[in-house]
């Protein structure tokens, strides 16, 4: 009877916890350490793919696209060139991230060859399909398809319609999130509460037979 009192014991101790919210907390810690396991993760993963000889595919945000889109229709708004507009764009984004130490690489190496080279090779860097479209109209603004104002600023309004269709769905989904937590934070502690006297009544007849 001993013996079985023991894992009882751990047990009531863990509800307790879990009743005064040990739950909430290692949530919080999770969390917080996920974002690291999930960086480590993206580093050991790149250094596989380097070993392996295949190709690394960066992450990027559209805000970060639409930015440097937004950056390139000014520059050419201002009578300037693409070419002129993608090298003060490099400058400019050179330092923000992984996304703006691409465009400089891609620069430095591509634009020589032509500016839509240098979009091709961040879109094959961040598989981005959008990056891909960009490439293609400014393709058919050389060509005298279209002006590269058109290219660009179509280019805008598809990324910023896209990022509002994101966020809807992310502000759509926030019901759906909160739910299983809700049903643990308001069930879970009843639950328990109606579940501790009777384990104390259990450990309280076995501890009156095992004396």
């Amino acid at each position: 009877m001993r013996l079985l009192a023991i894992p009882l014991l751990i047990l009531a101790a863990i509800l307790v916890l879990t009743a005064l919210g040990f739950e909430q907390t290692l949530r919080r810690i999770w969390l917080f350490q996920r974002k690291r396991i999930r960086r480590i993760a993206d580093r050991l993963r790149a250094r596989l793919r380097a070993r392996l000889g295949r190709p690394q595919h960066h992450e990027v945000d559209l805000r970060e696209i639409r930015d440097f889109v937004i950056s390139l229709q000014l520059g050419t708004s201002m009578d300037e060139t693409l070419s002129g507009a993608l090298r003060r764009a490099a400058d400019q984004l050179r330092r923000r991230g992984t996304f703006g130490e691409r465009l400089y690489r891609h620069v430095e190496t591509r634009l020589s060859i032509a500016p839509e080279e240098v979009i091709a090779g961040l879109a094959e860097d961040f598989h981005s399909e959008d990056l891909k479209d960009l490439q293609l109209r400014l393709e058919m603004a050389r060509e005298g398809g279209i002006s590269y104002e058109r290219a660009l600023s179509l280019t805008v309004s598809l990324l910023e319609e896209e990022i509002r269709g994101d966020l809807e769905r992310d502000i759509q989904q926030v019901p759906i999130r909160l739910t299983v937590p809700m049903i643990v934070g308001v069930f879970l502690p009843a639950i328990i509460v109606g579940i501790f006297p009777l384990v104390l009544n259990v450990l309280g007849v076995l501890f009156t037979t095992g004396g």
